[in-house]
């Protein structure tokens, strides 16, 4: 039992530490995904590199504004030149394209791909690169991550608990991050001493699974938990605690052997042995409770339910005065009083434990994330504690954690990454995978398409910053003029949609058209001394039994725009319904 609790502790630190870590560096690359859908359109539109510098530069000053001294920015080789957000200029000797982080993008072909460490030439320090190959298959989109972050975030899990090692090491055996500074660089593949080459090959032996190792006199119980294809976070804690129970059997068994009396030395090992538990369960939970707001473990064959840790007094309140038949009642019945209504139903369909097994199969843990009724985000996660022979779950640990901080970081990072940040409505892919999702859900709706008119002679007659604020003016309009639940999206240049489910005629959709279309006429832009901006518009409608594809779709639109533009003024055409406003 001791060592089942200890075991149980080290997994979820390490899975706690790993989802920590994919987070942050997810967070961060996230942008990547962003930048590169940017500047793919930029290079089918015929941007220059210079153009797309200019945009590296606006999308790295709003990245430092919420990923500060984690990044210098966004970076990356484009149309034969080398850009970057920050303005870095290097040196003559400074070939792009020898480039570590060029070479692996170039061989993930399209997919986004993490470096391992590497000096980067113009700190000097240690970074992890997310980089991409571009849609040109000679473009590449890059962003450093300093290592010196994780290596802060390591220290810091392992200073919340003294008694654990905290590293992450690549399959190569290099020490990318650890609690021990020193440690940092080290291989213990190739390691002489004989203690790091003991972690390093019981992590291949282990299968991914928590084991042990001997270091002198002392055993440590280590769990590894990959974060990425070639990266392991490992947490590493003494197996004393454990032993200590062990030991406590062995003295009393031969203590009742000598002395005879059975029944008495039982008596006494009982409740000496349920004193060493209590304590050594004190203590394998006391480092956690730092951690996670509530910590239960969950018997499956018994449907008993066991507090670990608990730090909620609303959950002790609700836990110890009231009678349950079973653990589903009582987590059901908890979920029901703490969380709030929009993640209610999700969290409780999520805390079943009828299908668990099936929902949780081989992996070791799956996790959802929930608003309470405090407006707090947290994390619940399922562990597995225990497996039968057969391979089914026995019983598992439900630990949930604050995550408040870290979603709203997250959240507001995927906002940056979905959004166009000159109108800030949706940007091209966030907008159409969000359209492409309706259709396949069976929502039909409106689709709008506009094109400025005559954008160039804006640019050309009263300068690149007027012809900015042009489109911001159309990016309000289009605000004012659609429905929150609408999505709108601008498409790159002078372009911009909007999809409006609901609507499936001409008869509907004429008014919200002719809408839009005076409020961009009336649009104050004052450099443009009351010139009036038009627009060309095509609409297409989507039945809900329709089965055609987004891009379909967009033809349909696209076509109608075409014959807009051969009218004066702002014109729409309906998919075979010209009409005119």
């Amino acid at each position: 039992m001791a060592m089942t609790i200890v075991e149980d502790k080290t997994t979820i630190e390490a899975y706690g530490v790993a989802e920590d870590f994919k987070d942050y560096i997810g967070q961060v690359t996230m942008i990547v995904d962003t930048a590169c859908e940017a500047v793919n359109d930029m290079l089918r539109q015929g941007d220059s590199a210079d153009q797309v510098q200019e945009y590296l530069e606006r999308k790295t000053l709003t990245l430092s504004s919420i990923a500060s001294g984690d990044t210098k920015g966004i970076y990356g080789y484009v149309k034969g030149q080398f850009v970057d957000g920050d303005n870095w200029v290097p040196g003559k000797d400074y070939v792009p394209t020898e480039r570590v982080w060029y070479k692996e993008a170039v061989k993930a072909d399209g997919a986004k791909v993490i470096i391992d460490p590497y000096i980067d030439a113009r700190t000097g320090k240690l970074v992890v690169t997310a980089a991409k190959l571009l849609s040109d298959k000679e473009s590449v989109i890059a962003i450093d991550i300093w290592v010196s972050r994780m290596q802060q975030m390591t220290e810091d899990v392992a200073c919340a608990d003294p008694g654990h090692e905290v590293m992450i090491m690549d399959d190569e055996g290099n020490i990318v991050s650890h609690s021990i500074p020193e440690e940092v660089g080290e291989n213990y593949r190739d390691s002489k001493d004989p203690d790091r080459k003991k972690i390093y090959v019981g992590l291949r032996k282990s299968g991914g699974k928590v084991y042990t190792i001997h270091m002198g006199e002392n055993e440590f119980l280590l769990c590894p938990r990959k974060i990425f294809d070639n990266w392991t976070v490992i947490t590493m804690n003494s197996a004393e605690p454990a032993m200590q129970e062990i030991h406590q059997l062995t003295r009393t068994v031969m203590l009742s052997a000598i002395i005879g009396i059975i029944l008495t030395l039982a008596i006494v090992f009982f409740m000496t042995a349920q004193k060493v538990k209590i304590m050594n369960y004190g203590d394998n939970v006391q480092s956690i409770a730092n951690i996670y707001v509530t910590m239960h473990k969950v018997d499956l064959d018994t449907h008993s339910f066991e507090v670990v840790a608990c730090k909620d007094p609303r959950i002790v309140e609700l836990v110890d005065n009231e009678t349950y038949s079973s653990a589903d009642e009582i987590m059901r019945t908890v979920a029901s009083q703490v969380c709030d209504d929009r993640s209610k139903k999700e969290l409780i369909d999520f805390l079943k434990l009828d299908n668990l097994n099936e929902r949780m199969g081989e992996q070791n843990t799956i996790s959802i994330e929930f608003l309470t009724v405090d407006h707090r985000w947290n994390r619940g996660r399922f562990i597995v504690a225990e497996r039968n022979d057969d391979g089914s779950l026995k019983s598992v640990i439900w630990a949930v954690e604050d995550i408040d901080a870290e979603r709203r970081s997250r959240d507001e990072l995927i906002y940056l990454a979905e959004t166009d940040q000159l109108t800030m409505l949706n940007n091209r892919g966030s907008g159409e995978t969000k359209i492409r999702n309706m259709l396949r859900s069976g929502e039909g709706g409106m689709f709008v398409l506009l094109d400025v008119d005559r954008f160039k002679s804006i640019n050309d007659n009263f300068g690149h910053n007027v012809g900015d604020k042009v489109l911001v003016a159309i990016g309000d309009a289009i605000r004012k003029t659609f429905r929150e639940k609408d999505i709108t999206l601008r498409l790159g240049g002078d372009e911009f949609a909007a999809f409006t489910p609901g609507i499936y005629s001409m008869e509907a959709g004429k008014p919200v058209v002719k809408r839009l279309i005076s409020a961009i006429e009336s649009m104050n832009v004052p450099e443009l001394s009351g010139m009036i901006v038009n627009v060309s518009v095509g609409v297409a409608f989507y039945q809900p039994d329709d089965n055609y594809s987004f891009e379909e779709l967009y033809k349909h639109a696209d076509s109608c725009t075409y014959e807009s533009k051969k009218a004066k003024g702002s014109f729409a055409t309906f998919f075979q319904n010209p009409g005119d406003f």
